[in-house]
């Protein structure tokens, strides 16, 4: 499934992944790569079953939506997990689900795989630090520009979300932080 026009392949396992000792081990079955970039991907079980709470750590999603909490006091993410590869990882893993391409690897060094599109909701701390790398500024496609890491307001990058007429914040990648059940940082991942 081909997600977005920006180079974003969604076919592989929501499992969770995990980067040990200069290979990559997954859950589901056995990839092994040299060492490279591979985040941990979010899934069912990285929650605790009674309060719903996304269990601590660093995670690489698509958000779906920024929305107001019931009572407008904070902010809630719908996050949609993905794996995220880059280097050696991200070739073994588009080659292996693109056999027949004719590429010898992942175009641009990094590859996304989103086979479950089953998207979670998590609550945001009352001050994360968010990260962009590029996003609309005024309205005007001359003022789109990479800044990277540029420091924002979760009002901020809420206003980007609900206004994605020239570039949409969606179709990038973020790394996002949880700590004791909210979202404390989130990253925009910058793709060619």
């Amino acid at each position: 499934m081909f997600k977005t026009m920006m180079g974003i392949f969604g076919a592989g396992a929501a499992s969770l992944i995990l980067l040990t000792s200069g290979s990559m081990t997954q859950t589901s079955g056995t990839v092994t790569a040299e060492a490279a970039t591979v985040t941990q991907s979010v899934y069912a079980d990285t929650y605790t079953p009674t309060a719903n709470v996304p269990a601590d750590g660093t995670y690489t999603v698509f958000i779906n939506k920024i929305e107001r909490d019931t009572d407008a006091s904070h902010y809630e993410l719908t996050v949609d997990p993905i794996n995220w590869y880059t280097g050696e990882a991200a070739n073994v893993e588009f080659n292996k689900e693109n056999p027949d391409s004719g590429i010898d690897g992942a175009p641009d060094g990094y590859y996304i795989t989103n086979e479950d599109t089953k998207t979670y909701h998590y609550a945001v701390a009352a001050n994360p630090k968010v990260l962009m790398q590029i996003y609309d500024h005024t309205g005007q496609w001359q003022d789109i520009d990479t800044n990277w890491d540029e420091p924002l307001s979760i009002q901020k990058l809420n206003a980007i979300f609900q206004k994605p007429d020239l570039l949409d914040p969606t179709s990038f990648p973020y790394h996002i932080t949880v700590k004791d059940g909210q979202v404390t940082k989130i990253v925009q991942q910058f793709i060619p």
